[in-house]
């Protein structure tokens, strides 16, 4: 006949066996289930072994056999411990809700070593019959041991636990630390939070040094960072144009937003200097070097061709700088590359000062171009309709040309050209042209070359897009001849 003590024995030894190993063998299983497992497998072990020693609180061993006692004290500690399997997937279940960031981790870990140091006790004194009291005082003197000896790493431990719990980052903001570490938080764990720094490099920082120091979350509450430029200019200039200038300068930068839009202040004006601050805000704080390097060449470039000078410490006026005239402007277009010096001499009387107000419209999506506009100063956007007004596609500033392709090709001008500041351009008629080919014939062959260019630009830029059919090469002289029908100009042999 079976012993039932016996038999009772080996079903909680199985049973305790499936209840610690199975959930950890089925890591896809949800948290839940696996406590479900637990649980029940929990309270089907706490019934054989009342039934085969007794109270686990209280057990009786078979003194008789070591063997059997042996087996029965195993269980009783396996016993505890799914006890301290149980506890901690409670407190991990409800305590720390699941999905939260990996921060929260730490106080979940330390709660299971609190659990899991409770077990080992209940174990040492439930099973082993150890005094409690000897076993804490010697463990006391080991801890402070251990406390004076670890005590930084202690600090960590107990800083990342208040970084998880005050929560002043998540991994994947963008943070900045005082000491000159920046970038995007990978992790916290127990010890340090890792950082990926703007120079590609992993920052490993202790948790107690962060706590200390001066911390800036630029992901929070939004992502967009903010930034400033000083500058100082010519003191005998006009701060309004100087404004203006600097203004259309920061409107020329892609990557710096219209919304919130940059703002000038004049900061001060001194014997030497006229100064001047540059506010503006980026979408994403890795965009920042980016839209400071660009601001730098549009801000000489802006100042140059307004004919504003930056100060020279010590000089009450520096050496005045000379706006470029439509000469220096057409010598430096790429649309105008395939003409020679005289061609375009001959050229500059035609063109027009034009002045345009901020908003203003120079060339509507649709329209065929009547004149073409090189900017002398001032910024111009390219604007594409989107599902909440418009969008500005690109952004064209002094030296650019507008209206070239579309006057050459009679092709419509494909987006609206805005005033994003107010704006200088000069600005050649269709009429004018004709009047400058009846004059000037030799500049036939130079814009034949230029309608060519134009035409290969434009086939290469539709078949990449897939939308329209450029001319071909074939039909460049055609459509030249087209265009000088239009002027009233007699067609070439």
């Amino acid at each position: 006949m079976v012993d039932p003590d016996l038999a009772n024995l080996m079903s909680a030894s199985l049973l305790l066996i499936g209840a610690l190993v199975v959930p950890r063998l089925r890591p896809a299983w949800p948290v839940w289930l696996r406590m479900t497992v637990r649980v029940v497998a929990f309270i089907g072990v706490t019934i054989l072994i009342e039934r085969a020693a007794g109270s686990p609180l209280a057990p009786h061993w078979d003194n008789a056999a070591p063997a059997r006692q042996l087996w029965q004290q195993g269980v009783e500690a396996g016993w505890w411990l799914l006890a301290g399997r149980v506890a901690v997937g409670s407190v991990r279940l409800f305590v720390v809700l699941k999905n939260r960031p990996r921060e929260t981790r730490i106080l979940s870990d330390l709660l299971a070593g609190a659990v899991y140091l409770a077990t080992l006790l209940s174990i040492v004194t439930f099973v082993f019959a150890v005094p409690l009291g000897g076993l804490l005082a010697t463990s006391g003197v080991i801890a402070i041991v251990l406390g004076l000896a670890l005590q930084s790493t202690l600090s960590d431990l107990f800083s990342g636990v208040a970084v998880g719990l005050e929560k002043p980052y998540v991994a994947g903001d963008q943070v900045w630390i005082e000491g000159g570490i920046e970038g995007q938080v990978l992790d916290v764990n127990w010890r340090s939070t890792r950082i990926a720094t703007v120079d590609h490099n992993l920052a490993v920082i202790p948790n107690s040094v962060i706590a200390k120091s001066r911390l800036i979350n630029r992901s929070a509450p939004t992502p967009r960072r903010g930034s400033s430029m000083d500058l100082k200019l010519d003191p005998g200039a006009d701060p309004d144009r100087c404004a203006g200038s600097l203004l259309a300068a920061a409107r020329n930068c892609p990557t710096i937003l219209d919304d919130p839009a940059p703002v000038i202040l004049c900061t001060g004006l001194e014997g030497d200097a006229l100064g001047f601050k540059v506010v503006f805000s980026v979408g994403l704080s890795a965009q920042l070097p980016r839209a400071r390097s660009d601001l730098f060449v549009q801000l000489r470039r802006h100042l140059r061709h307004d004919g504003i000078a930056m100060a020279v410490p010590g000089k009450a006026r520096p050496r005045p700088v000379e706006m470029p005239g439509v000469a220096e402007l057409l010598a430096r277009s790429e649309v105008f590359r395939a003409f020679d010096d005289a061609e375009r001499a001959a050229l500059v009387p035609y063109f027009k000062p034009t002045l345009f107000a901020e908003d203003e419209i120079l060339l509507q999506e649709g329209e065929v171009p009547d004149a073409m506009l090189i900017i002398a100063s001032g910024t111009v956007g390219a604007m594409l309709p989107a599902d909440e007004g418009s969008r500005i596609v690109s952004r064209l500033g002094p030296g650019e040309t507008l209206g070239a392709a579309g006057l050459v090709t009679g092709q419509p001008f494909t987006a609206t050209a805005r005033a994003l500041t107010p704006l200088r351009v000069f600005r050649l008629d269709k009429a004018d042209l004709g009047a400058g080919l009846d004059t000037h014939p030799e500049l036939l062959a130079s814009l034949e070359a230029l309608a060519e260019s134009v035409v290969t630009a434009m086939r290469s830029s539709t078949e990449a897009a897939q939308q329209v059919v450029a001319p071909n090469n074939g039909r460049v002289r055609a459509t030249l001849q087209n265009f000088l029908v239009m002027l009233g100009a007699r067609k070439p042999g």
